[in-house]
């Protein structure tokens, strides 16, 4: 079965990493502190950054950097307005701009300049020959740049010599503007020679244009069909437009003529019809009809209805009504009659039209030919009278043509480009703090030991009995001046931690009257030895008579800390029946205090405390003093601390602070909890002392650890 802890929980014995419930500010008090325990990596880097500032600015070349500037001016035609011109290649168009960087930037432009600096001796003459770079360098040198939303191109040179630079940044800009001349005067004879190309094959096309369409208009007898093919499509909409209307009269006339036959004799109803009134036998009935009622109202204002001259209007009036009604009574064959005529008048227009129409089909598929041949003469003759006026466009601007590219800026002299050694400096050491920093949080968050007694609790789950400081600086410090503290030094704050630690274990309401106490560790050097004989001090200094007992067979060292040199007979004798159990223990020196060393090295050390042996032993102790503690060897170590846990009633697992990995801890508190022994709690030993950490014992203590607050003097 696999023993290895799990990292989250170890559902055994209850125990397993917490919750981190600090705070965000107590995290970043955590990493000032960890940089600041770690300050020797910040100086380190620190000091790294001043000599690569100075290695730098050994090794550094100046560098000198002047600027020239072009301005691209967007091109117009100036002259001959009327002729349009369609340019792809407008130099203000931002691909345009962009070919000219990459040019200015390209080993056959360097070439150029090259050629033009070496001919212009007086500007050079104060220049060193091996600072003049060749073509092959230039382009390293020169950085042409675009500014955007502009017309304007920088061209910037970097050089060790600060004349070379300024001299080359001229000469770029005036080289470009020369090479801008050269191209333009080559495509201008260029374009001279391909229009008179291209007005002779257009002449010579005109012609043949020319000759076909005369040659149509013979053939056909015809000066222009387009004007025959109007005509006659104008009589076709004539005849269109008489047919509609002649028919829109038939069609009332029929009309009428059905009402009229079924009304013969009715005046009333058939004077109401459009064609009756329109009939002109009719038509002249009605308008005398009109005048004689006129000349009645007349009368009837100037005469009585008996006046003679009244009588006779009055007659003549009844007489123009029986004729008009008389009339009417023939108005049906009136009407037949008009229909007739009106009919052969729409034949007649519906033939004309027909022999219109086909008349305008025979001249429209001789219209098409006509066209086309006056279309393409028509084209011909634009496209040469184009060709013509370019030329002459040509011809007239070729002596006053302005150059599109100016320069904006001349170089006046170079900037220097290398940085101030206070720049320097302060760069690199401000660098070399930030790489200080983050590599003390780097080592910082790769130490997986456990260095805090939240840190202790949260990983295990257990409590932390006491906080033990280190007295010293170093390890040997601890393990010799510091390991008596309870005794040597009983104000102290080692002293002052074993008594809280006795104070932890006798409140823990499980371990209450317990008489037997075991110190174990995980691995070696926890300081398990140290925990144990200053706890046993303090049992002792409380009162009670206390036995320490070595039982690290192994590799003793409580004979060591006591008595310096080690004593036998001890424990392994008294395991073996060699020695009683009185006459192996020894005075410490220390009013109630015994010592139990280890005693003669057993080449046995599992078997003999594997036995109920060891159990007689502690029950024969106990008849004599009121407490007994015992070291033991570390308990992944070795297969001691387990065998001799059963029998104790409190055990303490004593963990070095960041020292002892987190997993080895679970490890260790898993190997206990396996045999049902697990630890009623932590020992976190060896805290780095100092009020200047954040996991220091002057965070626990403070101000309570001056001389005299607690703890006795001693004579």
């Amino acid at each position: 079965m696999n023993n290895e802890p799990s990292d989250k929980t170890l559902s055994a014995g209850g125990y397993g990493y917490g919750t981190d419930t600090r705070s965000q500010g107590d995290k970043f008090t955590d990493y000032y502190y960890a940089v600041k325990h770690r300050f020797w990596v910040v100086l380190l880097c620190l000091v790294l950054g001043g000599i690569g500032a100075a290695i730098k600015l050994a090794t550094t070349v100046p560098q000198f950097q002047s600027r020239s500037v072009l301005f691209l001016e967007q091109e117009q035609n100036k002259v001959l307005a009327g002729v349009k011109e369609v340019r792809d290649e407008q130099i203000g168009s931002l691909d345009m701009i962009n070919t000219v960087v990459d040019l200015l930037g390209s080993f056959s432009f360097a070439e150029r300049v090259a050629k033009r600096v070496e001919w212009n001796d007086d500007q050079n003459r104060a220049i060193k020959d091996p600072d003049l770079p060749n073509a092959a360098q230039m382009p390293k040198l020169v950085t042409p740049r675009y500014r955007k939303a502009t017309r304007l191109i920088d061209i910037f040179v970097t050089h060790t010599n600060p004349q070379v630079a300024t001299t080359l940044a001229n000469a770029y800009a005036e080289e470009y503007i020369r090479y801008v001349f050269e191209k333009r005067s080559e495509a201008s004879k260029n374009a001279r020679r391909y229009l008179t190309e291209e007005a002779e094959r257009l002449r010579e096309k005109m012609r043949v244009s020319e000759e076909a369409l005369q040659s149509f208009r013979q053939r056909e007898k015809s000066p222009s069909p387009e004007k025959q093919q109007n005509v006659l499509e104008t009589r076709v909409q004539s005849s269109n437009v008489q047919i509609a209307e002649i028919e829109q009269k038939l069609f009332q006339l029929d009309s009428d003529l059905n009402i009229a036959r079924a009304n013969p004799g009715k005046v009333d109803e058939l004077l109401r019809l459009s064609s009756v009134m329109s009939e002109p036998k009719i038509a002249k009935y009605n308008e005398a009809i009109a005048d004689q009622e006129r000349q009645m109202l007349l009368l009837a204002q100037r005469y009585r209805a008996e006046h003679p001259t009244y009588i006779s209007n009055q007659t003549q009036l009844n007489s123009l009504i029986r004729d008009r009604n008389s009339t009417l009574e023939n108005v049906v064959s009136l009407l037949e009659t008009a229909r007739i005529h009106m009919q052969a008048q729409l034949d007649e227009i519906n033939k004309d039209k027909n022999d219109h129409e086909t008349t305008l089909l025979s001249v429209t598929g001789k219209a098409v030919e006509y066209n086309d041949l006056k279309r393409e003469l028509d084209t011909d003759r634009t496209m040469y009278d184009a060709v013509l006026g370019r030329m002459k466009e040509i011809d007239m601007t070729s002596g006053f043509t302005s150059s599109p590219v100016n320069i904006q800026e001349k170089a006046l002299g170079a900037a220097s480009l290398t940085d101030k050694p206070i720049k320097v400096y302060a760069t690199y050491i401000l660098l070399g703090i930030a790489a200080g920093i983050l590599v003390a949080l780097g080592i910082n968050a790769l130490d997986s030991s456990i260095k805090t007694v939240e840190m202790a609790e949260e990983v295990t789950g257990l409590t932390v009995l006491s906080a033990v400081p280190m007295k010293g600086k170093s390890k040997k410090a601890q393990k010799t001046d510091s390991v008596l503290d309870s005794i040597m030094d009983r104000r102290g704050l080692i002293a002052e931690s074993f008594r809280s630690l006795r104070a932890s274990i006798a409140f823990l309401s499980e371990v209450d009257n317990k008489r037997t106490f075991m110190f174990t560790s995980a691995v070696p050097n926890e300081g398990k030895t140290f925990s144990s004989a200053n706890f046993s001090v303090t049992l002792a200094q409380q009162g009670l008579k206390t036995l320490l007992i070595d039982a690290d067979l192994r590799k003793p060292s409580v004979s060591g800390v006591f008595f310096k040199k080690h004593l036998s007979p001890g424990l392994s004798d008294v395991l073996a029946h060699v020695t009683p159990l009185k006459d192996a223990v020894v005075p410490s020196g220390e009013e109630n205090l015994s010592i139990l060393t280890a005693g003669n090295r057993a080449p046995n050390p599992a078997e003999l405390l594997g036995t109920m042996r060891f159990k007689e032993v502690l029950e024969e102790a106990l008849l004599t003093y009121d407490r007994v503690v015992v070291d033991t060897a570390p308990c992944l170590a070795v297969s001691d601390a387990q065998l001799i846990a059963p029998y104790i009633e409190v055990r303490c697992l004593v963990v070095r602070s960041c020292s002892t990995p987190r997993k080895t801890v679970l490890r260790a508190v898993k190997a206990l909890d396996d045999i049902r022994c697990l630890p009623v709690g932590l020992v976190l030993n060896f805290i780095p002392s100092g009020n200047n950490h954040y996991y220091y014992s002057g965070r626990y203590y403070g101000s309570y650890n001056g001389k005299g607050v607690y703890g006795e003097s001693r004579s």
